[in-house]
């Protein structure tokens, strides 16, 4: 008897020093439930520990010379990356629907951000996670991109390490590869997406977003292909397109679309037309998430 009291004991211990850990790394109460946990507003010191965790350390810059980048009344916190010239602006919202009600979702920038932001950089990018909306400012000019170089290597691994951050880490996301394969051809699409529940004074929210690349590989000749028109067709929607060339391996990317699908049990699939033939099939998803193709 006095074993098997002693698990429930050690099993108690455990769940709570396992629970203080997890509140003391964010810097809350331990006494706060898991809804709150979820829905709450992330904090800017919770954003910049993780941006330095992933090797992005984030260096406070004065915002003399900055003023011009107030958005909807809300003022940045300005950052350039440790090691590079790139700056970061956060700005925090009160909660998560006035940031989605002002500065829009994960993929939207418009006229005025547009005007605000390109003096600063040519390849702007504006991310968003529950309160913050987050532009990442790189230094790269048109003739870096033009040459490939150094620069361009750094910006693109800075580039992908700061989506993967918020999209993963911030908005809680992830990553789904759908895969399907005919006699003559074989598709690939790499879906980001994160759907997420926040609450405030007004209630309950929710806010999903999805992106899907996709690329294609005729197995055959890809010197006999004169033109195809393919459309990929998911649970929430479908995009199309005609293309007239494939790359000496025989791949050619699709491009990106949103809404094709939300989860791995949805559902979609691929049509091909080329050279007065046609090929259709299915696409399911790949259990271990494993990328295949080059993108």
């Amino acid at each position: 008897m006095m074993m098997s009291s002693a698990k429930p004991v050690q099993s108690l211990a455990v769940i709570t020093l396992t629970f203080l850990m997890i509140a003391g790394s964010l810097g809350l109460s331990s006494g706060m439930t898991k809804e709150e946990l979820e829905y709450r507003p992330l904090t800017l010191s919770e954003v910049t520990k993780l941006f330095a965790q992933k090797g992005l350390k984030l260096e406070a810059v004065a915002g003399e010379g900055f003023e011009d980048t107030v958005l909807f009344g809300i003022e940045p916190e300005i950052f350039r990356i440790h090691g590079s010239e790139d700056l970061v602006l956060i700005y925090p919202f009160s909660s998560h629907r006035e940031r989605e009600q002002l500065a829009g979702h994960y993929w939207r920038f418009n006229d005025e951000m547009m005007a605000m932001f390109l003096p600063y950089s040519q390849f702007f990018q504006t991310l968003t996670a529950k309160n913050m909306f987050i532009v990442y400012c790189p230094l790269l000019y048109i003739e870096s991109l033009k040459t490939m170089g150094p620069d361009y290597a750094s910006y693109v691994q800075r580039s992908k390490a700061i989506r993967e951050l918020v999209l993963r880490d911030l908005n809680g996301g992830k990553t789904l590869v759908f895969r399907g394969e005919g006699q003559y051809w074989m598709v690939e699409i790499v879906l980001d997406c994160f759907g997420q529940f926040y609450k405030d004074d007004h209630g309950m929210g929710y806010e999903s977003w999805s992106e899907a690349s996709a690329i294609a590989k005729y197995k055959g000749d890809p010197g006999q292909i004169k033109s195809f028109s393919y459309t990929l067709e998911g649970t929430y929607g479908s995009y199309s397109g005609t293309r007239q060339t494939l790359s000496p391996d025989g791949l050619v990317r699709l491009g990106r679309g949103n809404g094709l699908v939300g989860k791995a049990e949805d559902k979609h699939s691929f049509s091909i037309q080329w050279n007065g033939q046609a090929e259709a099939f299915d696409l399911e998803a790949d259990p271990f998430g494993m990328i295949r193709l080059p993108y």
